[in-house]
């Protein structure tokens, strides 16, 4: 019987003793850098799990936690003896694996790197559930980044879509978030009255099911044109998570919902400028434009919705 099992001064000897191929070894680390990296990241709640057919190690699994947007379990490495390949004990061994992540559920999703080239791990990542986010690590260009997201139920939460933006939940919302800016206002009304009169301006405002205020995302549509063509996009203005809120996948889910509605009205490039949550966009399949840039200065990011 296939089982998930902890390291004890008992069996890590059978855990540091497990190998793959000669053509995997360039991407994995070996057991014993696995049960090293478990120490190191120990402060990220890094777990190293031996995977036991009855009562024999075959397999061993890090995974830790990434507190930063979008929050998810980082499945750092899984690796499967040699002997014991092809038998199907990788994919029953990683679902067993994600089972109990979604049983804890503090986050909503598991982010796994893997080498382009690592077609087996590829097959048997997908073959379970993980999807390509399109990100690319600039310090791993070989690499692609797959996400697995729980299908467990969510505590509720709605999203408001607004257009007027005399809407008391809308200026509060906002409000809060200049003042963690430390951006003064004179003229709030003046603002607000500004916003409608642009006639295009729209936002999602979360909210969780007992009243409280989870943040928002304000977008409009933009066009660019020339003699020769025209194009109408989705450019998201302003993005904010309250801080009581922040890595727990809130920000991704407002941005799915903006980018549903972008396709949904006929604009399949998204549009956007950060100085602050780069990493957040890129893993979300935003890139940044080259030799485009803000008048502010800032990075300009686009995505092509499919």
């Amino acid at each position: 019987m296939l089982k998930l099992i902890d390291v004890t001064e008992e069996n890590w000897l059978d855990i540091r003793n497990l190998s793959v191929c000669d053509t995997q070894v360039s991407f994995l680390d070996s057991p014993v850098g696995i049960l090293a990296r478990g120490y190191v990241y120990r402060h990220d709640r890094a777990r190293v799990i031996g995977i036991a057919k009855d009562e024999t190690i075959i397999g061993v699994a890090l995974v830790k936690d990434l507190n930063e947007e979008p929050a998810c379990y980082d499945l750092q490495q899984f690796m499967i003896d040699s002997r014991y390949q092809g038998m199907g004990y990788g994919t029953a061994a990683l679902r067993m694996i994600l089972s109990e992540l979604e049983t804890e559920q503090k986050y909503t999703c598991v982010e796994v790197c893997v080498k382009k080239d690592d077609t087996a791990a590829l097959r048997v990542y997908k073959k379970v559930g993980f999807v390509d986010t399109g990100y690319v690590d600039e310090e791993a260009p070989d690499s692609l980044n797959l996400m697995y997201h729980f299908r467990y139920n969510q505590p509720m939460y709605t999203a408001a879509l607004i257009s007027d933006f005399s809407d008391p939940l809308f200026q509060s919302a906002f409000k809060t978030y200049f003042s963690e800016l430390d951006f003064p206002v004179k003229d709030w009304d003046g603002l607000f009255r500004e916003m409608n009169d642009e006639g295009d301006n729209k936002a999602f405002v979360r909210m969780s099911s007992d009243g409280n205020f989870i943040g928002f995302i304000q977008f409009k549509p933009i066009k660019f044109s020339s003699c020769f063509f025209e194009e109408t996009c989705g450019f998201i203005r302003e993005f904010w998570i309250s801080e009581a809120y922040r890595n727990a996948g809130h920000g991704t889910e407002l941005l799915r919902l903006t980018e549903d509605y972008f396709k949904k009205h006929g604009m399949y490039t998204s549009i956007l400028t950060t100085d602050t949550a780069e990493r957040f966009y890129l893993k979300h399949g935003y890139q940044k434009a080259q030799g485009c840039e803000a008048k502010n200065k800032d990075a300009v990011f686009v995505k092509h919705l499919q």
